[in-house]
C-alpha cells in the first residue's frame, strides 16, 4: 500500500457512487506531484489522521479551512491537526 500525506483536505460526498472521498493537496505519492490537487478513491477508513482507500494510506495534514468550519456549524467533529505539530 502506498503512503502519501495530504494537505488542506476535505471530505467529499459522491452520491452518485454512495461514497465518501479526500480532496486536497497531496505529497509523498509515486504518481502525482507534490501539491496537486486530488480527489481520491472511495475511502475505507478515517480515523485520528489516517484515512485509508484500497491502495493508498493518506497521513492527513490540516483540513481545508471552510471545511472546518462547515463541519462545526454543522455539529460534525473534524479531526483539527497533525499528530506531530
Amino acid at each position: 500500500m502506498k503512503t502519501a500525506r495530504l494537505e488542506n483536505w476535505s471530505v467529499v460526498w459522491c452520491p452518485e457512487a454512495v461514497v465518501q472521498k479526500l480532496q486536497g493537496e497531496v505529497y509523498d505519492h509515486p504518481c502525482f506531484i507534490d501539491g496537486e490537487p486530488i480527489t481520491s478513491s472511495a475511502l475505507t477508513f478515517l480515523e485520528g489522521g489516517i484515512a485509508k482507500t484500497r491502495n493508498t494510506k493518506y497521513e492527513l495534514g490540516l483540513p481545508e479551512p471552510k471545511y472546518t468550519a462547515w463541519c462545526i456549524r454543522n455539529g460534525y467533529n473534524v479531526w483539527n491537526g497533525p499528530k506531530d505539530r
